[in-house]
Formats: C-alpha cells, structure tokens, sequence
C-alpha cells in the first residue's frame, strides 16, 4: 500500500536574509512536528563528483543518507532544500528508513524562518585552520552562538 503525504501547508519559500531562498513558517508549527521529508534522488555518493562535471548536479543541495548514499535535493526535491543552515537551529533532521524528514526543535513563529545545524564535517587528515573554515564555508546566520562557519568540527 504506497504512503500519500499530506501537505499541512506550514511553509512558503520566498528570499532569505541568511542566503538566498528560504523556507519560512506560513502559521505556527508546534515543537516535535514532522514538517516534511527531505526530498530528492538517492544517489551514490561515489559518482557525485562525475555528477558534478556531467552537469547533473551543483552539490548544492546534496544531503548526506549514509556511507554510500546522498539526497540530491536538485533532482526531483521538494522545498526542504532551500532550509538555511543555523547555529542556533530550530529544526532538526531526523532520519527513519534511510529517509531524512524535518522535524520542529521548538515552536516556531508564524514569519520565522526554518532552520537547522548543517553539521558539515571536514574529512581527511587535512588540518584546517578555525580562519580558514570560516572563509571556505562562511556562516551568515546571525545567531548570537555563530561559529562563523557551516563546519561543526
């Protein structure tokens, strides 16, 4: 029996102060509720990167399933994707069946904007300075806890 989502219509996608596009509250969205899935195409994580020289994807989007798989929010996503990173995020991934869904942390105001820790990580034993973690992957969050940067380590 094939799941129908249905869509409580709590979101509008409209420009960001933060970056770009956002995802903001149409009405109040209590604490704990499941506001949507994370859409897009399961990908190897593998082939990203021929991906990326192919001309299929930017990487923008591209969200992190396993060790072998990412969502590519690119192709076939849904506005999830243009949820903005926050060090002092009010929304979190929660990951049920390798699918990942955003979930309301706190309350969240009719006007405010969606948010959650993107919790990049760096790879390797590359050391990378606190300085050059903010220029590479700057934040612009605005939050009074902003690390200055998307990485989380």
């Amino acid at each position: 029996m094939e799941m129908i989502a249905i869509d409580r219509d709590f979101t509008v996608v409209r420009n960001s102060a933060v970056h770009g596009k956002g995802v903001f509250a149409k009405k109040t969205i209590p604490k704990g509720t499941r506001i949507f899935e994370y859409g897009g195409e399961r990908v190897l994580k593998s082939n990203l990167a021929k991906d990326l020289v192919d001309g299929l994807t930017s990487l923008v989007y591209v969200m992190n399933l396993n060790e072998t798989y990412a969502v590519d929010g690119e192709r076939g996503g849904n506005d999830a994707r243009f949820i903005n990173h926050s060090c002092d995020p009010n929304c979190e991934v929660l990951y049920f069946n390798n699918t990942p869904y955003i979930y309301a942390m706190k309350e969240i105001q009719e006007g405010e904007e969606l948010n959650f820790d993107y919790k990049y990580g760096s790879e390797g034993d590359v050391e990378v300075t606190d300085e050059q973690k903010r220029e590479w992957f700057p934040c612009n969050c605005g939050a009074e806890n902003c690390r200055g940067t998307l990485l989380s380590n």
